[in-house]
């Protein structure tokens, strides 16, 4: 418990490591009342309250919570788990959910996959064994079996942004892709733009084939004739999405306005832009899906599509701790948030 040191013909103690064994020993008492002093139990004389906080000050005890809450049944922990931190959209959701987890008693475990299938099954593996009492996901292609395992352990789970298979029965927190997408379709063909590009993302994911699809649905409700040419993957990443605007302007036939399907394909898009010499949106208009801090900075300022990702965090955090406290029915909840277009300097009229 203690090492001593002998310096100037005198002694100094150093605390390593300290447990409720050892702060009773040094105040005299039985570790029962220094467990009641920790947890305020109004039964613990106002002396030895005095004497065991004294000791727990001056030696800096921490109680260990993990061990605690594990007696307890529930280690006041919600596990997050998304695909990729550098997307700008995860750390502002994660803003959100700690509001109401700080508000509520809970700590989060945070757990970053890559896009990864293996790290991703890791990542949960490692959420399990530190005991997470419910657990938001942004998964990168769950199977069956590791929800499985979830459930068998009494951990509800809450989905974010993304479905997947096997999880009609869980709690769901999206937005309104299709109508977003077709939002912006309409404000780029109401300023007179025809020849419209998309950079979208991967297929396999909720938002990469609904935003490709309201892009469609919004073509086609509009009279617009889709140039195969113009559908560019750039597989939601910013250097997808450059060698994507390259690949576009390497054509023939050039779009007068480009989709971005996400922040970071919006980055790169711009990038792109700028590095080849065109001027936006002189020569080509660009409009993005999600707002990001340097949207406004930019020059011009970018136009997006912007969603709460504040409050999807803040619904994500409440409905797992619902779950966790059974304050809900068996029902699953889906709630999709609307956009909102914000018009800033990237757009202007089209050439037809």
């Amino acid at each position: 418990m203690y090492t001593y040191t002998k310096e100037r013909k005198a002694y100094r103690i150093w605390c390593v490591n300290l447990n409720q064994r050892d702060i009773a020993k040094l105040a005299g008492v039985s570790s029962a009342t220094v467990s009641r002093v920790i947890n305020n139990d109004p039964s613990v004389s106002a002396e030895t309250n005095k004497k065991v906080s004294e000791v727990i000050k001056k030696y800096g005890y921490v109680q260990n919570a993990v061990a605690r809450n594990l007696r307890l049944a529930n280690t006041k922990t919600i596990g997050y788990l998304v695909p990729d931190i550098s997307n700008p959209f995860f750390p502002a959701v994660l803003g959100g959910i700690e509001r109401i987890c700080n508000s509520r008693g809970y700590d989060i475990i945070f757990e970053n996959t890559d896009e990864d299938e293996e790290i991703e099954r890791k990542a949960i593996s490692s959420l399990l064994r530190f005991r997470v009492d419910g657990l938001i996901a942004v998964f990168v292609r769950c199977n069956q079996a590791d929800l499985q395992r979830i459930k068998m352990m009494g951990i509800p789970v809450v989905l974010l942004d993304r479905k997947i298979e096997y999880t009609e029965d869980y709690d769901y927190v999206g937005i309104d892709n299709i109508g977003g997408l077709y939002s912006i379709v309409e404000y780029l063909y109401k300023l007179g733009h025809r020849k419209i590009s998309i950079i979208y993302g991967s297929q396999d994911i909720t938002p990469g084939y609904e935003r490709l699809n309201g892009y469609k649905a919004a073509m086609k409700k509009f009279g617009i004739a889709i140039n195969e040419g113009y559908l560019i993957n750039g597989d939601f990443t910013e250097e997808g999405a450059y060698k994507g605007v390259v690949q576009l302007f390497s054509n023939d036939e050039l779009p007068t306005a480009i989709i971005t399907c996400n922040n970071l394909m919006t980055m790169g898009a711009y990038k792109a832009i700028i590095d080849m010499g065109i001027k936006i949106p002189d020569q080509v208009s660009l409009i993005g899906f999600d707002d990001f801090d340097f949207a406004t900075h930019l020059v011009p300022p970018i136009t997006v599509v912007s969603r709460a990702t504040s409050e999807m965090g803040k619904l994500a955090a409440e409905f797992i701790i619902d779950r966790i406290d059974g304050n809900t029915s068996d029902e699953p909840r889906r709630v999709f948030l609307p956009t909102k277009l914000i018009a800033r300097g990237s757009c202007s009229l089209g050439k037809l």
